[in-house]
């Protein structure tokens, strides 16, 4: 996964009628070394506005090549 890369963001565990998923783009990734409680968390778009989301929870759907 990378900056750009079409991804599905959503809680891939939960049932789908309590989040539903939508689709965004990477905009930022921070790795677990950089982030001061070793999460590793992506930077999507959600409605317009930046929102971090943790990796778990982003599937991608289209690599940018």
């Amino acid at each position: 996964m990378k900056v750009g890369d079409l991804v599905k963001v959503g809680p891939l565990r939960v049932p789908k009628d309590k989040h539903t998923p939508f689709v965004s783009i990477v905009l930022e990734i921070c790795l677990p070394e950089n982030h001061r409680n070793g999460m590793h968390l992506i930077k999507v778009l959600e409605q317009g506005q930046p929102k971090w989301y943790p990796v778990g929870y982003i599937e991608v759907i289209n690599e940018n090549r």
